[in-house]
């Protein structure tokens, strides 16, 4: 087997593993799936073998396109490929605004060699004449064939120096690139402190919290950094029937950084909505649009926060920032185990009801009033915007 086909097959099982972990859930979270799809891609861009960088393009889309279809509601996967492609097309632009700029002056040289060279030629030809006719047949054949070995020998030297300079290009390029993907990694792996610091300016002293996400990590450091410099209280729903336990948990971790910390049931949103002062929530993904899907339950809270004009701040990493648009809102819900909802031992009441459980929400961006991401704050009528900065427009479909 050759070198090419064997890299090839190594690359093929890598992919394979990643794609096989996501349908089996062995790797799920934004967190956890960004960072396993960097570093799938370092390992591609430095396996694989391409001439052009059109042609790692394609690489990178058609493993992106099969990262998605093994989970499509890990809309993090698609977002880091989508940034690994916008960052392999902006070195392409510098690249090509470096020759662009360099074309000018190449032509004036072009030019005052074909002047030098036209005198050169027309100076040889004078003396070639004057000694033309002290030559013989003889020696005008090999001075011909001396002459063919030469250009032939510069074409293969000109020939070999462009490959040398192609491939030095080339391994410049990839070394560009993987170093771009471990300042995303990075960046990814700093978001929390970057949202850690604009907690203090955002809650205030003996203020009442409301959180209806208990596994974000980052509203959980979000809290947590806020309680160094202030005093308040949270109040974490409970997320029946999917995430009870992790809410529990969720609330002890808070207990122990001296945070006072209530569970209470989801039904009661509503009634202690009218002294909650900020509604802390994490998100799953964040679309163009300015809304984001994140736990169950979620969009019911921010109805309520709605309808007292409690202000909703929504926490979230720029990785998770998808150019997507949320067309097919239903799609974007998963639904769960509804065994959770409803014990099987009641078949009666089972057999005469449809008992759902969704594990995701959709909420809108009219019931979101800030994003909080390690860039900074936005409105969600403002993140299409952050969008177009960190992604292409040809990139957004990877088919």
């Amino acid at each position: 087997m050759s070198s090419q086909h064997k890299d090839k097959a190594d690359i093929n099982v890598h992919i394979d593993s990643v794609v096989n972990k996501l349908k089996r859930r062995q790797i799920s979270g934004s967190y956890t799936v960004a960072i396993e799809t960097c570093q799938l891609l370092m390992r591609v861009i430095s396996a694989s073998r391409w001439n052009h960088p059109d042609q790692l393009i394609d690489i990178i889309a058609q493993v992106g396109k099969k990262l998605v279809q093994a989970q499509p509601r890990e809309f993090s996967s698609g977002n880091i490929v989508r940034r690994v492609l916008s960052l392999i097309r902006d070195e392409m632009n510098d690249d090509n605004d470096v020759n662009n700029g360099n074309g000018g002056n190449n032509n004036n040289n072009n030019n005052s060699n074909y002047i030098n060279n036209s005198v050169n030629n027309e100076n040889q030809a004078m003396i070639s004449s004057m000694f033309a006719l002290l030559t013989t047949n003889e020696n005008k054949k090999n001075t011909v064939s001396n002459q063919q070995n030469l250009q032939q020998q510069k074409s293969q030297v000109s020939s070999a120096s462009a490959q040398l300079k192609k491939n030095t290009h080339t391994q410049d390029f990839r070394s560009i690139i993987i170093q771009g993907i471990k300042e995303l990694i990075d960046e990814i792996s700093s978001i929390s402190e970057n949202i850690e610091t604009m907690s203090v300016d955002l809650i205030h002293d003996n203020e009442v919290l409301l959180t209806p996400t208990p596994g974000s990590k980052t509203v959980f450091n979000f809290l947590a950094k806020a309680r160094l410099k202030r005093k308040f209280t949270v109040l974490v729903t409970e997320c029946f029937p999917n995430e009870t336990e992790e809410a529990h948990k969720f609330a002890k971790k808070l207990a122990a950084h001296k945070i006072d910390t209530v569970v209470i049931p989801d039904s009661t949103v509503f009634a202690v909505m009218s002294r909650v002062g900020k509604v802390i929530v994490g998100a799953r993904s964040v679309f163009a649009n300015g809304g984001c899907v994140t736990s169950s339950g979620v969009a019911a809270v921010c109805e309520c926060a709605k309808e007292y004009k409690t202000p909703v701040f929504v926490v979230a990493g720029l990785y998770k920032l998808s150019p997507l648009y949320p067309f097919d809102r239903d799609s974007l819900v998963e639904v769960g185990n509804s065994g959770k909802v409803m014990e099987w031992e009641d078949s009666q009441l089972v057999g005469n009801c449809e008992v759902t459980n969704p594990l995701f929400d959709y909420v809108v961006p009219e019931n979101i009033d800030i994003y909080i991401t390690n860039v900074g704050g936005f409105s969600p009528s403002f993140i299409y915007r952050i969008v177009l900065d960190n992604y292409k427009a040809e990139d957004v479909n990877l088919e």
